[in-house]
């Protein structure tokens, strides 16, 4: 993979995981627009995992280990190529 791809998949992995976290905090403070943060944030970081997974020549079902964020991250990092 190149570096330019490696960096929009780092760039989607932890911006996703971080609007995803900060959606979930505007909801608890009562901002109605929380919850679209939080579902932008979360198709973001499942991007970056689905590219990291293809990256890895694995299935697609490891995609879903990006919804976990940085435990479901550790997970997809110990996969071999």
């Amino acid at each position: 993979m190149t570096k330019k791809k490696s960096a929009h998949r780092i760039a989607l992995l932890w911006f996703g995981a971080i609007l995803s976290i900060s959606g979930n905090i505007a909801i608890e403070i009562g901002r109605p627009d929380g919850a679209i943060a939080t579902v932008i944030g979360v198709v973001m970081a499942t991007t970056g995992c689905y590219l990291w997974t293809r990256d890895k020549n694995r299935a697609s079902g490891f995609t879903l280990w990006g919804l976990l964020a940085p435990i479901g991250y550790l997970a997809i990092m110990s996969l071999k190529r």
